[in-house]
């Protein structure tokens, strides 16, 4: 299970990410803040779109 970190990490470099709030985002760790854990693709612990193994592996590269 990817830690918050690598997960907000994702979130801010993944060109899928799809927002579950509708409002400004701000904070990490706070209920709407860009995070794997706040995106619409995210069921069940997995990326429904299969972006997040990708985007890591291209954080990694960086």
């Amino acid at each position: 299970m990817p830690n918050t970190e690598q997960m907000t990490h994702v979130a801010n470099s993944c060109n899928g990410y799809d927002s579950i709030g509708t409002g400004f985002q701000s904070s990490i760790g706070n209920a709407y803040s860009k995070s794997c854990d706040n995106c619409q693709h995210l069921k069940s612990d997995k990326c429904e779109i299969n972006l997040y193994d990708k985007t890591l592996a291209g954080l990694d590269q960086g």
